[in-house]
């Protein structure tokens, strides 16, 4: 066997189809669940621009996949909104469970050995002397192999609950360091009749408490079961070595390669995986490659979550109230970017960001 990979998630699929295609590999994948997709513990929302970065590996404009269009959002910093609006979709709602089964079923159809309800928990059980960890943020392979640890984690809850949005085209945020620590609450409508309400706060604080409060700020008073979700929002130090004549690759959650602002993973997990896939045999080269593309991005996003995460409510209100004062609004409308801040970086955006802080 060329290739061992621990998990069956996004970026685990996506390198094994990536090793594939790019290098003929024979690969096995590990799935600890019984299936692909269940349980599905994170949104669904994604921007055009990523999912369109990884269509290669799943066609998300088939039928049933994407459930709603997103053009602008509303953000809430501590009682000051600012919002955007733009004049096409910028993002989509999918079907996640939909779309991870999308992407097992491409790559058992490329030639992978797809082995459900596998769960690797010992050294002797990898089948490879070349191994991609994408076994999520309590990596075994991480822990196995003796990686470094990720030092920041986000605890989040999220149901799908009744709700008629003002506008069931936009999503709402709301960033509170009192109701939301590190973190924030969003609301993600489905369509005009259901949405999903979710928070995050950075741990040790309590989630539970946090979803209380998203609650109470839309007026919602049944009671609501979320389910939850561990995610990390800091970058492996390392995610590659050379043990034991083994090459070992960390790839999405297990790497850490996720939106620091967001907790959104797929997009930068899904695109690192493939240069995993092509680089399986080569833990220095897939070290290289995917922090030289997409590590000055993840920097960017983990910035503004410790700016953010370091102020009061009202320093936040304060911030919110100069960042649409500045025009914040009508800049992030006509250049904003999900996925990569720096894209938006320039003399204007740097004019901007000055004037709310001095």
């Amino acid at each position: 066997m060329d290739l061992h990979i621990v998990g069956g998630g996004p970026s685990g699929m996506i390198s094994a189809i990536s090793a594939i295609r790019k290098r003929n590999a024979s690969v096995a994948v590990s799935e600890e669940h019984s299936v692909s997709g269940i349980p599905t513990n994170c949104s669904g929302l994604f921007s055009i621009n990523g999912l369109e970065s990884l269509k290669q590996f799943a066609d998300y404009q088939r039928k049933g996949i994407i459930l709603n269009k997103m053009n602008g959002a509303s953000i809430d910093f501590a009682g000051e909104k600012i919002r955007i609006e733009t004049k096409k979709d910028i993002a989509y709602v999918c079907d996640r469970s939909g779309l991870d089964r999308m992407l097992a079923a491409n790559a058992e159809k490329e030639g992978a050995n797809v082995k459900y309800g596998k769960r690797i928990s010992s050294a002797e059980a990898f089948e490879s002397k070349n191994i991609i960890g994408a076994d999520g943020p309590n990596s075994f392979v991480a822990s196995n192999f003796g990686f470094p640890r990720i030092k920041k984690f986000v605890n989040t809850l999220q149901a799908h609950v009744a709700y008629q949005s003002e506008d069931a085209h936009k999503v709402e945020l709301f960033i509170s360091n009192s109701k939301f620590p590190g973190f924030f609450g969003w609301v993600i409508p489905h369509n005009e009749e259901e949405a999903e309400f979710g928070c995050g706060v950075v741990l040790p604080h309590n989630a539970k408490k946090a979803f209380g409060e998203l609650l109470k700020i839309k007026g919602i008073r049944k009671t609501v079961v979320p389910s939850g979700a561990v995610i990390p929002i800091a970058v492996r130090s390392k995610t590659t070595l050379n043990k034991n004549n083994k090459n070992v690759l960390l790839v999405g959650d297990a790497a850490g390669q996720v939106k620091a602002t967001t907790g959104g993973g797929v997009i930068f997990g899904g695109n690192c995986a493939r240069i995993a896939g092509e680089n399986f045999d080569s833990p220095h080269s897939y070290e290289v490659k995917w922090r030289a593309k997409f590590g000055m991005d993840l920097l960017l996003h983990s910035q503004v979550q410790r700016y953010l995460h370091g102020k009061t409510d009202g320093e936040l209100a304060k911030f919110g109230r100069k960042m649409r004062e500045a025009g914040i609004e009508r800049y992030l409308s006509e250049r904003g970017h999900m996925d990569k801040p720096s894209k938006m970086i320039g003399i204007d955006a740097i004019r901007l960001l000055l004037s709310t802080i001095i």
